[in-house]
């Protein structure tokens, strides 16, 4: 099935300060759900917030989607310490983000408190 994704935006602590922003996406991302995929990354780092983008619950992404993460940092000109990749290493998408060499490009890591470490430490 062409197009299905359930995005969620949640907040999570990272300082009494400061927040750090998560979407949660679960399904297939493929070329019907890439633009509104790439929207959502672009509004979300936006802000001050850093932010993760938790891939755990994909279970299918294609290159169209890729290419939206890719024009999203090139458009929100990412700096170290802004974003982060969950999922697992040993899955499919981890093994693609991977192959396709995006772990040299975004910080990919195994959880979500792995990721808010790494962004609180930035």
């Amino acid at each position: 099935m062409s197009g299905v994704y359930e995005l969620r935006e949640e907040l999570l602590d990272r300082t009494v300060e400061r927040h750090i922003r998560v979407i949660a996406v679960s399904g297939e991302v493929d070329m019907a759900a890439a633009p509104a995929f790439e929207r959502a990354l672009v509004e979300t780092v936006s802000g001050d917030e850093p932010a993760i983008l938790d891939l755990t619950n994909v279970s299918y992404m294609d290159s169209t989607a890729i290419a939206a993460m890719l024009a999203m940092r090139r458009r929100a000109e990412l700096k170290p310490g802004r974003f982060a990749i969950v999922c697992q290493p040993d899955s499919e998408i981890g093994r693609t983000l991977a192959y396709m060499g995006l772990d040299a490009v975004f910080s990919i890591v195994a959880s979500r408190a792995h990721a808010a470490a790494d962004l609180a430490g930035a």
